[in-house]
């Protein structure tokens, strides 16, 4: 069985180690968030989690998930695609979703906002999100 969402706005991420797939009807403000439990190829199978899951994840990640991004070239909009430990702290990987191969950018998450994460740390962050998360790096 094939199924298609009637919205464009459809982001896959990884957050606590679980994928998901957020859905977003922006006419109707509604939302819903599967869990991807199994990959292949382009076919995902998802996972209803039940509204307590969703709404728990909800209050952690939609108040971060979109950012523009101020950098040296301009202003960029981004999508989080990840969220890992990083010395127990959570860190956000965030990406241009209309060019995800160009580069990624990391921040500390705390208290619902991001924070910019020092440069003698930064490498080490990029360096245990490519052990974690092997497939983005391709």
């Amino acid at each position: 069985m094939n199924i298609h969402f009637q919205t464009r706005e459809q982001y896959l991420f990884i957050h606590r180690n679980v994928k998901h797939l957020l859905l977003l009807w922006e006419k109707d403000h509604r939302k819903h968030l599967y869990l991807v439990i199994k990959e292949e190829g382009e076919n995902l199978t998802l996972l209803d989690p039940g509204e307590m899951y969703q709404e728990h994840v909800f209050d952690e990640i939609l108040p971060i998930f979109f950012q523009v991004l101020h950098t040296e070239t301009g202003t960029l909009a981004t999508l989080l695609g990840a969220t890992f430990l990083y010395h127990d702290q959570l860190v956000g990987m965030y990406y241009n979703p209309y060019d995800p191969s160009e580069d990624l950018y990391f921040f500390y998450i705390h208290d619902q906002q991001i924070n910019e994460i020092p440069d003698e740390e930064y490498a080490q962050v990029t360096q245990t999100f490519t052990q974690e998360f092997p497939d983005y790096c391709k």
